[in-house]
């Protein structure tokens, strides 16, 4: 049979047919019984101090799968190629696996100038794959687009390419998926990064948002100036990067970048191998399907965002249209919070637009439009509802506010307009209502659309209260 090595050096007969690699090579004789295990294998099967050698390979497989095991064996024996296929192994800590299995037969001399024929298996982990696939999987079938990323980076996490973050932004910050502290993610310290209620169903961690790190140095700054793909080991790293990645016992700091184009900055693949060699190799492997899988994601979203955009908003003005305007004044209403609408139309638009023309008709709404969002508070939801009408959610308001609101929104269209040297003098009339409890939305719309018609017979250029003086 041979002499027989667990890891380590290999017999001296193997020579460079079971190199030490990255490749989970394990050799077996004619009985079966386990020859060699490079360290690779061993890592995979998490197998630690075990004593594999001269045990049967079969005893490793699962019960469902030994026949086809056999089958391979023997088709070997008989001078057959059989292709990789995928053979559920017992790794000793693990449970079972599904691995790739590469068998090869191994012409060797006899003995005693060889160990005779041999056969040697090499064995592929799936899990990247899989991760891969599964992020597919969860885009095409429309499912939320954060959680199918952060099963992407803990999917891509292992323990020989290290743990794996995905950065990128959303709705003004940046948010990061991923196990990774967040200064290991590329986030900045300052201003500090917080903590964002979750929406990911079932997801106990709320997702953490803060701000790009560009601190020179970093692989993540690095990356996004070139757009392409940066490595440093931990020593060469700055403070306080250095410091918390050897706490965790990590050896180098890989980043790639990914465009997004939604955003003017990219997201970026942030992963972390616990041995300083692994940082090109790791490098080398991001830049292919993992970015590729990303860049995909981010033209999903970009692309539904778009569609959204064109189901919710106006194309002219590009605020929220009456469908959006309707969806979000319900959902303030469901959630029991003091809301309010304005309704606004505008006093002398249709002379503009029928002397000068619906050119200037459109750039006189589209600024109309900017003037009104400047108004208004980042909380509220402004929306054109059609022709020269327009209309403000206001949440979380009391009376006072609302009226405030409505004042400072007439005083907004009061100020002439300028185009092409001409000067022109629109102003609006506002009428303002209070959502109260068990009040219906639309009869809410009509308190305050009856205001607005109160307003303008009572001079123009006013805003008036449902139900009170202004």
């Amino acid at each position: 049979m041979g002499e027989r090595q667990e890891g380590g050096q290999a017999p001296d007969w193997l020579g460079e047919l079971v190199v030490q690699g990255i490749e989970a090579i394990v050799v077996f004789d004619a009985q079966l019984c386990i020859n060699y295990l490079n360290p690779a294998a061993t890592e995979l099967l998490k197998l630690g101090d075990q004593q594999i050698i001269g045990m049967n390979v079969l005893d490793f497989v699962h019960p469902e799968d030994l026949t086809r095991a056999g089958a391979n064996i023997t088709g070997l024996d008989a001078g057959a190629n059989p292709r990789p296929g995928v053979i559920r192994l017992r790794a000793l800590s693990r449970g079972w696996m599904d691995l790739e299995l590469n068998p090869v037969a191994i012409d060797l001399p006899e003995p005693p100038d060889g160990p005779g024929p041999l056969y040697a298996v090499v064995l592929r982990d799936h899990d990247l794959s899989d991760a891969h696939w599964s992020f597919l999987a969860s885009l095409s079938q429309a499912s939320d687009f954060h959680q199918a990323v952060e099963q992407l980076a803990r999917g891509l996490s292992s323990p020989i390419d290290g743990p794996l973050a995905i950065s990128y932004e959303d709705h003004g910050g940046r948010r990061l998926a991923g196990s990774l502290a967040p200064v290991l993610g590329g986030l900045a310290t300052d201003p500090p990064y917080k903590r964002r209620r979750s929406d990911v169903p079932g997801q106990s961690e709320e997702p953490v948002v803060g701000a790009l790190d560009l601190t020179p140095g970093t692989p993540w700054a690095e990356a996004v100036a070139s757009g392409q793909v940066a490595w440093a080991p931990v020593d060469e790293l700055p403070e306080p990067i250095r410091s918390e990645a050897l706490r965790a016992g990590l050896g180098a700091g890989v980043a790639v970048a990914v465009p997004d184009p939604s955003h003017g900055r990219p997201a970026l693949l942030v992963q972390w191998p616990p041995n300083p060699a692994m940082g090109p190799i790791v490098a080398e492997a991001l830049v292919r399907r993992p970015r590729e899988a990303m860049l995909l994601a981010l033209e999903r979203r970009h692309s539904q965002e778009r569609l959204e955009e064109l189901a919710h908003h106006d194309p002219l003005t590009h605020l929220a249209n009456r469908s959006r305007f309707f969806e979000v004044l319900q959902a303030w209403r469901d959630t029991g919070h003091s809301y309010g609408v304005c309704y606004l139309d505008l006093d002398r638009f249709k002379p503009v637009n029928d002397t000068f023309g619906h050119l200037v008709g459109d750039a006189v709404l589209v600024e109309c439009a900017r003037r009104m969002e400047h108004a208004a508070r980042d909380s509220d939801l402004v929306a054109r509802l059609g022709g020269d009408e327009f209309a403000a959610v206001c949440v979380d308001v009391d009376v006072e506010e609302l009226c405030g609101i409505a004042q400072r929104l007439v005083d907004a269209m009061a100020e002439p307009l300028e185009f092409d040297g001409r000067r022109l003098n629109v102003g609006a009339s506002v009428g303002c209502a209070l959502g109260l409890p068990g009040v219906v939305t639309d009869g809410v719309v009509a308190a305050a659309d009856a205001a607005l018609y109160a307003a303008k017979r009572e001079g123009r250029g006013t805003w008036r209260l449902a139900g009170a003086a202004g």
